[in-house]
């Protein structure tokens, strides 16, 4: 099989522009890197298993042993660097969700633990060390299948035949992946079914005739533009999707075997060096920006600092090719032997990820004092009992006094921020029976929505259990409390309507959207109560929080003028809003934390002597009961709560801390 330079130069471009997205650099569509790394995959792999297939040579034995010898040795480096890294450097709850992830990817599976752990509620995926392992995965799974379906398919066929049949395969295969773009967008990404297309669209060109020299030329050049394009205007808000014609359709045309080499094809093949160590440097370059990221306490890393790390990780590869993929490439070790030793690597790393994992990620590490902001799900725990609601049609998380049984009970109706404000409703009133309805916000309705790309049926989502928690609320006259909370701040800029509503937008539609909802379930001493957002911060303020007392390598916290603004304002908008709806009922109530929470120094963290957040948004819900008992009180909950409510502008003015 003749070397190509040109395709070594085109991994460079590749690899790079991965590096250029990852390190905050302006190109907004270098991630689709890993799709050109696709291409060229497909295209080698093939190109040398359609050789061994036609000479009669070829050995699935002697497949894996090449996959092993060219994955496994610098991969395993990698992750074990990071499992040693992570000790000293990730929280309990980072540091267990990182141990999990290299123990899936140590078998090529960490596309699978992406899939269920990157959401919402999750660490961020930006601050997980080996997240850019999907890629690999999907490789690898990729070619469980394709050595042997390729040999069943190619025996006895002509080229021109295989090339038809695979093209076939391509077509239907980058359709489907349209439609699960459309119906499921987080597996449209991680999942090697949708992305198989991609890989299958280099083996084609193993199989299509060769380019003349002028022709090749053209289909480099544009190849190279389609790719280039890619990398300005595609947007990782929708992707794979047809934007990924570009990295693909491009890198093929790059790679498409030529009669003779142009000029263009040696001019690429000039980024040769980057090329060769490209598979190490992707390996390497995302841990140590993120570890980088976990040390100056989830912050971003200034314009220098991404240069120098840049360095690190290209010093990294070079140090990796030399001394890892070099020697184990060229070793010549008996097949079975090349697979035993990778397949017991590989458990070596998945037991001491698992390890880790089991163990909650090492908490012992960090002082008993913060134990219980060791990870997101501790600090999300507080106990509820989930009950079946026929009228909702599930069971929901019910609180206080018995659901089924309390003569007086309270609707909480909210969006996440509900979720956190559940155990602060307990504790300011747990005479009532409580139901926490946490879907959408409650003011979406039939004419008011947002689009949600996870959730591409979220406004008809949205409309049904709106209708449903009506329709309960109207038939149960033993609700007399409907207590709303979301996170309004944020809606004014996403939310939308159907062209019903005129004009309207922005904070209007909340507004519209709650008096609609108040307009179908108020009755006779019924009370709503809207409570406010409260303060946002920018970075995870975690890490700053427990920076004195976790024992880990961490960069001294100071304080950033632009994050106390943002706790300040940001809010004060909708805030307004629910003040003045409030004003234009006698049964509603505003509650709003800010009034309470910030003062002109700057918004309180502590409360109590315990932390008041869980991540830059939330409160957390495992706070004691006297804290929250506190809390209720000092933002205005428990006196909006009471049966005849004073309004609820905190009149207290708390010193910042």
């Amino acid at each position: 099989m003749k070397y190509r330079a040109d395709i070594d130069g085109l991994r460079a471009i590749a690899v790079l522009s991965v590096l250029a997205f990852h390190y905050n650099a302006a190109l907004p569509g270098g991630f689709t890197g890993v799709d050109v790394f696709f291409v060229i995959s497909g295209f080698l792999i093939t190109q040398q298993l359609a050789g061994e297939i036609a000479s009669g040579t070829f050995s699935i034995l002697n497949f894996y042993d090449r996959r092993i010898r060219r994955i496994v040795p610098a991969l395993a480096v990698v992750l074990l660097t990071v499992l040693l890294l992570g000790k000293f450097l990730l929280l309990p709850g980072d540091y267990k969700a990182m141990a999990a992830s290299a123990a899936y990817a140590a078998f090529g599976a960490s596309n699978f633990f992406f899939l269920s752990n990157t959401g919402y509620f999750d660490q961020s995926s930006d601050l997980m060390p080996l997240l850019h392992t999907w890629s690999l995965g999907v490789e690898e799974q990729f070619y469980l299948a394709w050595p042997l379906l390729l040999a069943l398919v190619a025996t006895g066929r002509k080229r021109i035949d295989l090339a038809a049949i695979i093209g076939t395969a391509v077509v239907i295969g980058f359709g489907a992946s349209l439609l699960w773009l459309d119906a499921d967008p987080k597996g449209a990404f991680y999942l090697v079914l949708p992305r198989a297309w991609e890989l299958a669209l280099g083996a084609l060109l193993v199989f299509l005739p060769p380019l003349p020299q002028r022709l090749g030329a053209v289909a480099i050049a544009t190849g190279l533009a389609l790719i280039g394009a890619g990398f300005i205007f595609v947007s990782a808000t929708a992707f794979p999707g047809a934007a990924a014609v570009y990295p693909c359709v491009g890198a093929a045309l790059v790679i498409w075997p030529r009669r003779d080499e142009p000029r263009f094809s040696h001019w690429l093949g000039k980024l040769r060096p980057i090329g060769l160590i490209s598979y190490s440097l992707y390996l390497w370059h995302w841990p140590v920006w993120v570890l980088f990221r976990h040390y100056i306490n989830n912050a971003e890393p200034s314009r220098l600092e991404a240069v120098v790390l840049a360095a690190v990780s290209i010093g990294l590869a070079v140090v990796s090719f030399r001394f890892v993929e070099k020697p184990f490439r060229q070793r010549r070790w008996l097949p079975t032997r090349t697979v035993q030793t990778g397949l017991a690597t590989g458990m070596a790393v998945f037991c001491l990820g698992m390890y880790v994992n089991s163990a909650d990620g090492l908490p012992e590490r960090i002082a008993p004092a913060v134990y219980s902001m060791r990870s997101l799900d501790a600090m999300w725990e507080w106990p509820c009992k989930y009950e079946p609601e026929k009228t909702l049609g599930a069971s929901f998380c019910t609180f206080g006094q018995s659901w089924k049984k309390a003569g007086s009970k309270a609707f909480l109706w909210g969006d996440s921020h509900a979720g956190h404000f559940a155990p602060i409703m307990e504790a300011a009133q747990p005479d009532m029976g409580w139901l926490l309805y946490e879907t959408c916000p409650a003011f979406f309705n039939e004419h008011i929505y947002r689009t949600y790309t996870g959730i591409p049926n979220y406004r008809t989502q949205c409309a049904e259990q709106r209708r449903k928690a009506i329709e309960l609320i109207n038939s149960d006259p033993s609700i007399d409390l409907i207590v709303l909370a979301s996170a309004w701040a944020y809606y004014p800029a996403i939310a939308l309507q159907d062209g019903t509503l005129g004009e309207l937008s922005g904070s209007g539609l909340i507004e519209a959207g709650i008096e609609d909802l108040m307009a179908k379930t108020a009755r006779p001493g019924r009370r709503f109560v809207l409570v406010g957002t409260v303060p946002q911060h920018i970075v995870d303020p975690i890490p700053c929080a427990m920076a004195h007392l976790n024992g880990l390598w961490r960069r001294e916290c100071t304080p950033d003028p632009k994050e106390i603004q943002q706790m300040k304002t940001y809010t004060v908008t909708s805030d307004t809003l629910l003040k003045q709806i409030a004003a234009s009922r006698s049964d509603v109530a505003a509650v709003i934390p800010r009034d309470a929470l910030c003062d002109k120094a700057g918004c309180k963290g502590y409360l109590n002597g315990e932390f008041l957040y869980r991540d830059g948004g939330h409160i957390r819900r495992n706070l004691s009961m006297e804290t929250r008992h506190q809390f209720a009180d000092l933002i205005g909950l428990t006196n909006a709560l009471m049966e005849k409510p004073a309004r609820a502008e905190a009149s207290a003015a708390p010193s910042s801390n």
